[in-house]
C-alpha cells in the first residue's frame, strides 16, 4: 500500500476542503436535498427513502459478508497488530493528535479570553493563526492514519456503502425542449443510474466526487 507524504496529504485535505465547504453547508441543503451542476447539467443528491434505505442494507450486509469471507482481509484490529510487527504505531498517531487537539482547546480558550478583555488585533491573529496550523496538523495525523488502515475490512466496507449511498441518491434533471428549439419547455429529477452496474461501470469520475461529497455530507449531517 502507497501511504501519502505529509506534502501530498495536505494537498489532498486542501482539494477536499475546495470542493465542499463544509462550514457552508447547511446553507446548500434545501428540502433534504443539495443541487449542483456539472458540465452544464444539473444533478442533485438527496436522503434515501425507507425502499432505497432497504436496498441499500442489503447491498451493505451482501458485501459485508463477501469481505469477511476473504482471508487476505484483514480487520482493523488485526492490520493494527501487523504495522506495530513493522515498526509503525497507529497508536502514536493517535496520542499525537489527542495532544494537539488539547492544545487546539487551550489556545481557543485564551482566543476567547483575549476577545473578552478587548486585547491587540496582533494577538488574537497570532492565536488565530497557531490554532490553524495546530487544526491542519492534527488532520494530517488522521489522515495518514486513515490511510494506514484504508484497506482494513470496516474502512473498505465504509467505502462501498459511500459508493450505494451515492449511486442511491444520485438524481438528473431531464429538461424537455420545444421541437426545433433549445429552450425548454418542462422538466424532471429521475435516478441516474438504474443499476448498481451502471455506477460502477460509470466513466465521469469527477462527476460521482462532487456527488460522492455531497451524498456523504447529506446523510450524516
Amino acid at each position: 500500500m502507497e501511504i501519502k507524504s505529509k506534502e501530498e496529504t495536505q494537498k489532498m485535505l486542501e482539494r477536499m476542503k475546495e470542493e465542499i465547504d463544509l462550514a457552508n453547508l447547511e446553507s446548500q441543503i434545501q428540502d433534504n436535498k443539495i443541487e449542483f451542476e456539472h458540465k452544464g447539467k444539473k444533478y442533485r443528491v438527496r436522503l434515501l427513502n425507507l425502499k432505497e434505505k432497504t436496498e441499500l442494507n442489503e447491498l451493505r450486509l451482501r458485501k459485508y459478508t463477501k469481505l469477511l469471507r476473504d482471508q487476505d482481509i484483514l480487520t482493523e484490529a488485526a492490520l493494527i497488530k501487523v504495522y506495530e510487527e513493522r515498526g509503525i504505531k497507529i497508536s502514536e498517531l493517535d496520542d499525537k493528535a489527542e495532544k494537539l487537539g488539547a492544545e487546539i482547546r487551550d489556545l481557543q480558550l485564551k482566543l476567547g479570553e483575549a476577545l473578552a478583555n478587548n486585547n491587540g488585533e496582533s494577538i488574537l491573529i497570532g492565536y488565530k493563526e497557531k490554532i490553524e496550523i495546530l487544526n491542519l496538523q492534527r488532520q494530517i495525523l488522521l489522515a495518514q492514519k486513515e490511510q494506514y488502515l484504508s484497506v482494513s475490512l470496516e474502512n473498505q466496507l465504509l467505502g462501498h456503502v459511500a459508493e450505494f449511498i451515492t449511486y442511491l441518491s444520485l438524481d438528473i434533471y431531464e429538461e424537455y425542449k420545444e421541437i426545433g428549439t433549445d429552450t425548454p419547455i418542462a422538466g424532471k429529477w429521475v435516478r441516474l443510474f438504474n443499476s448498481y452496474e451502471d455506477f460502477h461501470n460509470y466513466e465521469d469520475g469527477d462527476l460521482l466526487t462532487k456527488a460522492g461529497y455531497r451524498s456523504m455530507m447529506l446523510q450524516y449531517f
